[in-house]
């Protein structure tokens, strides 16, 4: 019976739920004013005409309180805290005014009013009025909703979004129990909007004995690498965690203050990225235009993405596939007042390089475009290099006889003691730099170039994040190279932010006109073990790991050995000294010069000769010589 008129008064519209609520509220307000006579004289109370316009009085003036402090527009089944402090307002500023109303009546004589009744009237309105809110919010949530197993969540944190995440989980489900724990010794033991808070030491026992199986973590306030400790630790045990986005993702808006996400990879990678400095992020591009090659790919869509919200004044989009260069158009047109020129074409050709910086007047140039795949670059030599180095050359000289200012060439931690093709090209696109970096020196031409070195970049089309991803999608098995391999992960967004403020440290000589070299370091923080990396996004997948301790898991790890060019440790530089710290603290600069003898015009010539003949032995051992490295390819 009580379910069909649950069910019967959900169905009605909010202008007929609202009248039954005035109704309702009629009768709560003259009830609290006879059980307030009944109770003072300890009897049935039985009013005459005047006692009974009295009575009428309380709804009458309570009523129009009530409109008027938005109770009757609020939503039934979200009554909260909030709402409680406005029925505590209402009814007392009702009591006040309905007072007032019996001192007249008694000074008149129409009728007595002992004032017990008042403070009576007052408690028991109170009382009345919001317990039938809160009643009616169990009735409707315990009624309405599609039948489901109790659910048992940890937030952890107890600080501003700790309690309200854990109070929102309160009022939205009855089938909700949320346990809190918080890091700060001073709150264990308390209590919070009904929710004991306990000590972190605690989570195990609370996991076991309750049966937790999400977990919350909400720590905005936290470093990543304390927020990245506890996600590893509560998903060990078993848990669903998501978390809180940082305050900082909010203010961009990537989430909306609500949204509770699932746990990313790089939750986990304990990183606490700075927040780029906007004197350096607009030195070389604001009201500038800027050239970024590569655009379609992972680091040039980001770029872009990256400029066109520091106020680029052009913004040239340079790529050879088609349709990666249509998707960051596409998704840049959204952008408002963001002019922009989507280029098809590739580096290799030097005449349209030149006509785009000429007709666009071109002043920045990141370059980007490269194949990056090591082993499909192993397998296709003669195209990386022509891509890798020969493009660099055509990009770097129409700069250089552009009026480009700046120069800048995105390298990767494989051209240090490459092992691979693509390894020893990045490496000789950077002395193709330095080269022009000389050059423009000697000839005072003011034209900066530079290089930009670092690892892997979370999510991007080359990474193995991606491919396990798939692979933990698919059921497994993860295919992992050797259990020793390390790798520097940064994500995406930080990668191009401090590119560009690289950019803008070139120009400064104090940080780069000592360094010839001008090979900017970016601070990837510690290796990770790709192992351990696999573990923990089959972990965040809710999975469990299928090896010799758990036999029956979800996902299996295979080993499948380097595959050529692969190297077990990347390395940021190979110089003798430190890298020198620059105005940055997460950028450095190397000194790397060239080797002894080297003779740019006289290498573009060769490598334009072995690619032209496919001498397959005679690029391999050009790499080798001019690299500097040991090649695994034969």
């Amino acid at each position: 019976m009580i379910r069909k008129v649950i069910h019967w008064l959900a169905a009605r519209n909010r202008r007929t739920k609202q009248f039954i609520l005035i109704i309702i509220d009629f009768v709560l307000f003259s009830g609290a004013v006879w059980l307030s006579y009944s109770l003072r004289f300890n009897a049935l109370y039985n009013p005459d005409i005047n006692q009974l316009l009295l009575i009428l009085a309380a709804p009458a003036i309570g009523i129009p309180i009530m409109y008027a402090s938005g109770l009757y527009t609020s939503i039934t089944r979200y009554v909260g805290e909030h709402a409680l402090w406005t029925i505590f307002k209402a009814v007392g500023l009702t009591a006040i005014l309905w007072a007032v109303v019996a001192y007249v009546a008694r000074l008149e004589g129409s009728t007595l009013v002992p004032r017990t009744v008042l403070v009576l009237f007052w408690l028991l309105s109170l009382l009345l009025v919001s317990g039938f809110r809160y009643i009616s919010r169990w009735l409707i949530l315990e009624f309405t909703q599609e039948p489901t197993k109790r659910r048992n969540i940890l937030v952890y944190g107890a600080g501003d979004a700790g309690r309200q995440i854990a109070a929102t989980l309160k009022q939205s489900n009855n089938r909700i129990t949320v346990f809190q724990v918080d890091d700060d010794p001073t709150m264990w033991g308390a209590t919070i909007g009904g929710i004991r808070i306990s000590n972190p030491a605690d989570v195990e026992r609370l996991i076991e004995r309750k049966g937790i199986s999400e977990a919350i973590v909400t720590m905005r306030s936290a470093n990543s690498a304390r927020r990245a400790e506890v996600v590893e630790r509560l998903s060990d045990l078993g848990l669903r965690v998501r978390i809180l986005p940082a305050f900082v993702d909010i203010a961009d808006g990537k989430h909306t203050v609500d949204l509770i996400r699932d746990v990313e990879i790089g939750d986990l990678l304990g990183r606490d990225a700075v927040p780029p400095d906007h004197a350096l992020m607009e030195a070389n591009t604001r009201n500038k235009v800027v050239l970024v090659t590569g655009a379609g790919g992972s680091i040039g869509s980001e770029l872009c993405r990256q400029l066109s919200a520091v106020g680029v004044s052009k913004l040239v989009m340079l790529d050879s596939s088609e349709i990666a260069l249509y998707q960051i158009d596409r998704e840049l047109a959204k952008q408002a007042g963001l002019e922009k020129v989507a280029v098809l074409g590739s580096v290799d050709d030097q005449a349209l390089l030149r006509r785009v910086m000429r007709d666009h007047a071109v002043r920045t140039v990141f370059h980007a475009a490269a194949y990056k795949h090591v082993p499909l670059v192993e397998a296709n030599p003669f195209e990386g290099v022509k891509n890798n180095v020969l493009g660099t050359y055509s990009v770097a000289s129409a700069a250089y006889d552009s009026d480009v200012e700046v120069f800048v060439l995105i390298s990767t931690d494989k051209a240090v003691r490459p092992s691979s093709v693509m390894g020893a090209s990045k490496r000789i696109a950077e002395l193709v730099v330095q080269d022009f970096a000389e050059k423009a020196k000697r000839n005072k031409t003011g034209k900066v170039f530079c290089a930009v070195r670092f690892g892997n970049v979370i999510g991007s089309s080359g990474s193995v994040i991606p491919l396990f991803k798939e692979q933990i999608r698919n059921g497994g098995p993860i295919t992992l190279t050797h259990p020793e391999t390390t790798r520097y992960f940064m994500s995406i967004e930080e990668a191009a932010q401090l590119v560009i403020q690289a950019g803008s440290l070139a120009r400064r000589n104090d940080e780069s006109e000592n360094f010839p070299g001008r090979i900017f370091l970016l601070d990837m923080g510690n290796a990770v073990c790709i192992r351990d990396l696999a573990i923990k996004m089959v972990q965040l997948s809710s999975l469990t790991v299928c090896d010799e301790s758990n036999p029956g898991g979800d996902i299996a790890i295979k080993e499948i050995g380097l595959r050529p060019g692969e190297k077990l440790h990347e390395e940021l530089f190979f110089s003798v000294e430190e890298a020198n710290p620059t105005s940055h603290q997460k950028i450095s600069v190397a000194a790397e010069s060239a080797p002894d003898g080297f003779d740019m015009a006289e290498i573009f010539r060769e490598l334009q000769d072995l690619t032209a003949r496919e001498d397959h032995a005679g690029l391999l051992a050009f790499l080798r010589r001019v690299a500097g490295m040991g090649l695994q390819s034969e």
